[in-house]
């Protein structure tokens, strides 16, 4: 048995879904962001914290659900891509932490060719239900985040 890896867990609609705690920088609240002309639609803009632009996406409408309803209670969670470089994803809330072993982590069903499955590591079954784990490397095009980060510095 492999030792098991954290994941934390939040909700985005009727879904729980998680990432791999390591790649967690800090959860926030919600904070103005700066709009990106000509980004993708689920890219809201860039939210500077400590002297460092973040690009934030929402989630929801990456996933193809109604997008964010911003309010005080918006939780960002800003995570570290592949290359190491931050990112701000707009989620309904966050739930908790679940240790994980490979063994309880299930590959994905392939109900349809339409349903695109690419950002889906697995699932696991926990307390509550199944937790969806993402991969947040499948579900950005992360070069083009970073360069419309870069933009938006240089107009800055």
């Amino acid at each position: 048995m492999t030792m098991p890896q954290e994941f934390l867990s939040f909700i985005l609609g009727e879904d729980e879904y998680g990432v791999p705690i390591l790649d967690v920088r800090e959860v926030r609240g919600w904070g103005a962001v700066r709009e990106v002309p000509n980004s993708p639609t689920y890219m809201l803009g860039v939210l500077e914290i400590r002297g460092e632009y973040v690009p934030i996406v929402d989630l929801r409408a990456r996933f193809g659900l109604p997008p964010a309803e911003i309010s005080a209670t918006t939780v960002v969670i800003v995570l570290n891509d592949a290359q190491m470089h931050p990112l701000g994803i707009i989620v309904d809330g966050v739930s908790e932490v679940y240790p994980l072993t490979d063994e309880q982590i299930k590959p994905a069903p392939h109900v349809s060719r339409s349903v695109d499955h690419s950002y889906i590591r697995g699932l696991a079954s926990v307390e509550n239900g199944h937790l969806i784990l993402i991969k947040l490397e499948a579900l950005f095009d992360v070069a083009e985040l970073a360069e419309l980060e870069h933009r938006d510095k240089s107009l800055a």
